[in-house]
């Protein structure tokens, strides 16, 4: 981006004290930082790791790709470093590295914390299975692991359940398994078959998981796909479906099927981001198109329960500005959205506040590839 709006300051937070950044930084370069904006004061710092350990040689580690708060501690995901870094949530100073090969994202559940792991470097053969972590968030020590398909992706924790999206991107072919690890004996319990390449997962208020797949680059397509979880099934999608009204977990089509409305096929996900009652997506109208250019990237506002959507393409928003979007976050209730641009993948991004209707409040010049999320309140 060539130009900034002036810099402003975002409506009353509510019960938000901080919004940390995680920069995954270029890989190989060690470049990874973590920034944060301060709902208080309006104000943006960036690159608080080395500040707040002076005494850590080698900064903050190399390719970030999760980022949490939980238990009074922040967690980042250090994917090129193979470990996860565990740091005071308010002061960011750190406390333990824990070794996780390849660790790629992190849930909680109770007293642990999960993380995915390719269980290998990430430039080894790809045809080995991925393990889940298990870590006390207490001790700090590792307290089991558990084998599941290749190349670990996304992961989440409910009600006693573990699910992680495989997808075998490293691998000839794809993986296609959801892996669902039952929590108490945390063992593999079953998997179910979703689509080729799954990564990114995103539970709602209504018992299903939102899972985004790229597809495979060439003749597979992309698009989001449902697991209901109480009746285990996926919903399908499937031209001219009528939507039923009922609680809000099933739609049926005219033959009795679950199904879901045909627009959800084909959509290519930057990031999304789940508030329970909404899905927000970043994707590409036009799936083919790796050269999109801010004109046809789109923000798609899913409402989970009644399975419609509002469609606005970027340029039409305060976030016009934007020429690669990476991510998105968006407050509980809804009245602040954060997209961040990954410029050049090669330069500093930027991230952008919005209001509840789109329009630009406030940007800041952010670290490498800004792509993650987790709120300290």
């Amino acid at each position: 981006m060539n130009s900034k709006p002036p810099v402003g300051v975002l409506p009353e937070p509510g019960e938000l004290g901080r919004l940390y950044i995680l920069n995954e930084g270029v890989m190989g370069m060690g470049n990874s930082s973590i920034d944060f904006y301060d709902f208080a004061d309006g104000t943006y710092v960036t690159d608080a790791f080395p500040a707040a350990n002076p005494d850590v040689p080698f900064g903050l580690g190399d390719t970030g790709n999760d980022l949490a708060v939980y238990g009074g501690k922040l967690w980042a995901v250090m994917n090129g470093s193979n470990l996860v870094e565990v740091m005071d949530a308010l002061t960011i100073e750190h406390i333990m590295d824990i070794d996780v090969p390849a660790c790629r994202n992190i849930t909680f559940s109770g007293r642990y914390a999960y993380v995915t792991s390719w269980a290998g470097n990430v430039s080894d053969d790809g045809d080995r299975t991925g393990m889940v972590y298990r870590i006390d968030i207490n001790s700090l020590s590792i307290a089991g692991t558990v084998e599941v398909g290749y190349q670990p992706e996304d992961i989440a924790a409910l009600d006693g359940k573990i699910y992680v999206a495989n997808s075998g991107g490293m691998t000839d072919g794809y993986d296609n398994r959801l892996s669902i690890i039952d929590e108490e004996s945390f063992s593999l319990e079953r998997t179910v078959e979703i689509a080729a390449n799954i990564c990114d997962i995103a539970p709602d208020a209504y018992g299903r998981l939102w899972i985004s797949s790229p597809g495979d680059y060439y003749s597979v397509h992309s698009g989001i796909y449902v697991y209901d979880i109480a009746s285990g099934t996926v919903l399908k999608s499937e031209p001219g479906a009528v939507l039923q009204s009922g609680a809000g977990v099933s739609f049926k089509s005219e033959s009795g099927a679950n199904i879901l409305p045909e627009w959800i096929n084909d959509i290519r996900v930057s990031s999304m981001y789940s508030t329970g009652s909404h899905l927000w997506v970043l994707g590409n109208e036009n799936e083919w198109d790796y050269t999109a250019g801010a004109g046809k990237y789109c923000l798609y506002t899913i409402d989970c329960q009644a399975l419609t959507m509002t469609r606005t393409e970027l340029s039409r928003t305060g976030a016009e500005s934007i020429s690669n979007p990476y991510g998105i976050w968006v407050s509980p209730d809804e009245k602040t959205i954060a997209i961040t641009d990954a410029a050049s993948y090669t330069e500093p991004g930027y991230i952008l506040f919005l209001d509840a209707n789109l329009n630009f409040v406030s940007s800041f010049q952010t670290g490498f590839l800004p792509g993650h999320f987790a709120v300290l309140e």
